[in-house]
């Protein structure tokens, strides 16, 4: 943990209306081979429902995976924005467990380039055994985890330069994924989305991946920013490692929460 958070994230738990917004693999979940297997730290879980039941506290999960498959694995707080697929999904999850869903839709156009990028990247994944595809709404996702790092550097780089090269994809390079979407969306995008939709709040974005860093580049002075890991970024503040983000997690709601009760 960076010198400079705790009083940071003091200073955060003061705030009245704040808005906390968390990637979700490599920062609240450790990495696994199989995503499936993906679930967040016990530590982080606790902080959130912790988080969740304070006065002024909005949560969300910023994600690349789909937002069904987020809920499922992170099985978040009620009243909990979920934004999946790099902000082509978002849904609110009421106190039923229920998504309501903003909606989404392809058009024709957009649909066809889909199918044909998705075949294209389901091409290279059975050339490199191991290699697999992920579906999204509005993207085909090569994971490249399960191979060895020069193989998996040669799958990515085929598809970085071969369908996510095409005109009208957007395609980003993550950790051990390339995903070629077929609609500009990316994490920072849908924090602007979420701060409009919630009115006047701060925000704390957390995340790992370099595709957080879009989301870590449109904060303000008011806001906070962490990296977790080693990573490049612009974020003012880092953390570790998921246990670490967990800890910085617990103590803001324990800051919160004796800041409203003084």
């Amino acid at each position: 943990m960076t010198d400079s958070l705790p009083g940071a994230l003091r200073a955060f738990a003061a705030t009245p209306q704040v808005l906390v917004a968390l990637d979700f693999d490599g920062c609240l979940a450790p990495f696994v081979t199989d995503p499936a297997d993906a679930r967040p730290l016990p530590e982080a879980s606790e902080a959130l429902r912790r988080l969740a039941d304070c006065d002024g506290v909005q949560l969300a999960l910023v994600s690349g995976r789909p937002v069904q498959q987020l809920r499922d694995l992170a099985d978040p707080p009620p009243g909990t924005w979920l934004v999946g697929s790099h902000g082509a999904e978002t849904a609110e999850l009421d106190e039923a467990g229920e998504l309501h869903r903003v909606p989404f839709t392809l058009a024709d156009d957009e649909a066809s380039l889909l199918a044909e990028v998705t075949a294209a990247v389901g091409k290279i994944a059975e050339a490199y055994p191991g290699a697999w595809v992920e579906h999204k709404p509005a993207a085909a996702v090569l994971h490249t985890r399960a191979l060895a790092e020069d193989r998996a550097e040669e799958a990515l780089a085929e598809a970085y330069r071969g369908p996510g090269g095409q005109p009208g994809v957007h395609t980003m390079r993550g950790n051990q994924v390339v995903e070629i979407a077929v609609v500009d969306v990316n994490k920072g995008m849908a924090i602007e989305d979420l701060r409009e939709r919630l009115g006047h709040v701060a925000v704390l974005y957390a995340g790992d991946d370099v595709t957080d860093e879009t989301a870590l580049a449109v904060l303000g002075e008011d806001d906070l920013g962490i990296k977790v890991g080693a990573a490049e970024t612009v974020a003012r503040h880092r953390v570790a490692d998921e246990q670490a983000m967990a800890g910085a997690l617990a103590d803001l709601a324990s800051w919160r929460r004796s800041q409203q009760q003084g």
